[in-house]
């Protein structure tokens, strides 16, 4: 069976079901593998795309990435130091065999260095362009390989898509990129906007996270627009879903 990847956050992947949980509703006939890791960064993600496509390009046909927020950084040891974790900051660390390197997700997993890091070594505007250069370079990698893709946002403000506030080299950087490659709500919203603004009641304001309901929702209405309903008695089980 032909492979189906979907790459991002936890978004993606969560303690509840995830858009990722229902593509295969519509999309069917694939096996789907969930990249999704809780805190990764664009980074992160644009890693686990084309490591996989390394990995399985005989078998994987279609791509679905959703990108998260600029401002979130990897840190990388090439041992495992289980004394690190008991300060971490970061959602969770994760051994990587394939780059033979344990990845901390999200940022320093001490605070106060991920506080510094942020005040001296992050600037807004080089995160918008890296973020322009993440996207950019995972479609090139796909298109190379002729795998079929479509790009989301977790939140629409994740991407800067007002010229007139571009500097020379990001407008060329973001004009190269195919935005006939992403689903948006509205002009260039995200999965939280829609939930806010069509499911406000299916948002988790105690963790910033949409419930399944509006997940669904985001893939029947947003991503394939369909019309097709699924079963009452699945559609019962995300209605109910109770944290």
């Amino acid at each position: 069976m032909k492979r189906l990847l979907v790459a991002g956050c936890s978004y993606t992947k969560y303690k509840w079901p995830s858009w990722s949980s229902y593509v295969g509703w519509f999309d069917t006939g694939y096996d789907i593998k969930n990249l999704g890791a809780s805190g990764s960064s664009n980074e992160t993600i644009m890693r686990t795309v084309y490591n996989s496509i390394n990995k399985w390009k005989s078998s994987t046909e279609k791509v679905y990435i959703m990108w998260s927020g600029t401002n979130r950084y990897e840190i990388v040891h090439d041992e495992v130091d289980e004394s690190l974790k008991k300060d971490e900051t970061v959602t969770y660390s994760r051994w990587d065999p394939d780059f033979n390197w344990n990845t901390f997700f999200g940022g320093h997993y001490y605070n106060d260095k991920h506080e510094y890091y942020v005040r001296w070594f992050q600037n807004e505007r080089q995160n918008d362009v890296r973020m322009l250069e993440r996207i950019l370079f995972t479609q090139m990698y796909l298109e190379k390989y002729k795998i079929e893709y479509k790009m989301m946002c977790y939140r629409g403000h994740i991407i800067m898509h007002d010229k007139a506030k571009m500097s020379n080299g990001q407008r060329a950087l973001y004009n190269k990129i195919d935005w006939s490659k992403f689903i948006f709500y509205k002009e260039f919203g995200g999965l939280e906007d829609f939930t806010k603004d069509v499911w406000s009641d299916q948002y988790n304001k105690a963790d910033l996270h949409p419930l399944p309901r509006a997940h669904y929702h985001w893939v029947k209405d947003v991503m394939f627009k369909s019309d097709i309903k699924c079963p009452a008695e699945e559609y019962r089980k995300i209605k109910e879903w109770k944290i």
